[in-house]
């Protein structure tokens, strides 16, 4: 419940981001909130540039360093639900030896969710500093909106 919550609210910023930059705003939108980190990765890596923003590092590096960034913030999300869920468990709970399972439960499962969460950005960092390109360096603004930009300049 609360990851979709999150990724609603994610899905409407960018929803107003990528329409401010002349991106396709409906397709990134929905993209983000039915696959979150992923979707949100890419568009933040591959959105136009409005003016004086700078881009750096190449693509590969960008979508890899936003998603270990989301995919944090998505399995904090998903930590905090299920101490929330093992809580109610513990205080539903008839006896002590129930109260011993719930908290037991609870560890194992916050556990499993940290070495989950550790893995993937281990590999999604160490894969993003081996496509970094220190040489690349995009300025805005690009795409649609630099083509606005010069037509306004020959106006």
């Amino acid at each position: 419940m609360w990851y979709l919550i999150l990724w609603l609210l994610i899905a409407l910023w960018v929803l107003f981001d990528a329409r401010k930059r002349r991106n396709n705003f409906i397709g990134w939108a929905i993209g983000t909130f039915l696959l979150g980190p992923i979707v949100m990765s890419i568009y933040l890596a591959k959105r136009n540039l409005k003016e004086n923003e700078v881009r750096e590092g190449g693509t590969g590096w960008n979508i890899l360093k936003y998603f270990t960034l989301y995919w944090t913030i998505s399995m904090a999300v998903v930590a905090i639900a299920g101490m929330i869920g093992a809580g109610s468990v513990f205080n539903s709970a008839e006896n002590e030896l129930e109260q011993a399972g719930a908290i037991i439960g609870a560890g194992i499962g916050l556990s499993m969710i940290f070495f989950m969460w550790l893995i993937v950005a281990v590999i999604a960092l160490v894969l993003g500093f081996f496509l970094k390109k220190s040489s690349v360096i995009e300025k805005g603004p690009t795409g649609p909106l630099a083509n606005s930009q010069t037509q306004a300049l020959q106006q």
